[in-house]
């Protein structure tokens, strides 16, 4: 027998994008969403697509890698292997086919890494996101978790894989006010995690273990942060190759960086009862 897959999907507000993430899910054998307290009638969206739905509100700080644990904890998932997708994200027939090729696969990794396509405004982002980049989505159930808030990653402890053929992000499908908002929340938990290293000089502070050394530099240069990231992805990922979207995605990406570095000098003169 093939095996079965669940996929899940987290919301916050998603009921204009739901639909399409849910379609592109239609060929697995059950359906969860993990709602966070949405006010636009996603629950509803979601139940009339025919996935389960669950809320769960998390206390504090929203961090993807907690929900998505959350979600294997107490999803009640019956499937061997579960898929995580986001809202703005679908699923092209090649990824399908892919997935479902790993997973009959007697010898089959405990987890897999995706890759996306970055589109916005219209155009695919191929050198200015440095495709492929690699996020965790699928995973053996029971056998692994998520880590590292934020940009999350699995835990270490089990064989993990990689699936070439992409799926599609629409990070920019809601517009500037929900891209801004979202990278607002972004910034607030890298800067708490910057302050916090800086403070304590210990790696854990900066969550996930992947790239841990080059967190660790990107906090100790964290006040040229917008510099840097323009620099790395307009110029040195030859993001001035594709045309006047990637600038503007590039001055975007920048400026959340700057929404970060002023968020650590604020957070830092608080701490000392300096006033802003």
């Amino acid at each position: 027998m093939r095996p079965r897959i669940a996929g899940v999907v987290l919301t916050l507000n998603e009921a204009r994008d739901l639909p399409r993430a849910l379609a592109s899910l239609a060929w697995c054998d059950e359906w969860l969403v993990v709602d966070s307290g949405s006010s636009d009638g996603t629950c509803a969206v979601a139940a009339a697509a025919g996935a389960r739905v669950l809320t769960h509100r998390p206390d504090g700080r929203f961090l993807i890698s907690d929900q998505r644990n959350w979600a294997l904890d107490h999803g009640d998932l019956q499937s061997d292997w579960v898929l995580f997708l986001d809202a703005d994200e679908t699923l092209p027939a090649a990824c399908v086919a892919a997935i479902r090729t790993a997973i009959a696969d007697p010898d089959a990794a405990d987890g897999y890494e995706l890759t996306p396509r970055y589109w916005f405004l219209g155009r695919w982002l191929r050198r200015t996101q440095g495709y492929p980049n690699w996020h965790p989505r699928l995973l053996r159930r029971g056998r692994l978790r998520f880590e590292g808030g934020v940009w999350e990653a699995f835990a270490p402890g089990a064989p993990i894989g990689r699936l070439a053929e992409p799926y599609d992000h629409f990070a920019f499908s809601k517009g500037l006010d929900d891209w801004i908002e979202r990278h607002r929340r972004y910034a607030d938990w890298d800067a708490a995690t910057i302050t916090a290293y800086l403070d304590s000089r210990d790696p854990e502070a900066l969550g996930t273990r992947r790239w841990r050394r080059l967190r660790r530099l990107a906090a100790r240069l964290w006040p040229l942060r917008p510099a840097l990231r323009f620099t790395q992805k307009y110029v040195l990922q030859l993001g001035f190759l594709e045309g006047w979207q990637a600038l503007l995605f590039c001055l975007l990406m920048a400026s959340y960086d700057l929404f970060t570095v002023v968020k650590v000098i604020e957070g830092r003169r608080r701490a000392s009862g300096r006033p802003l």
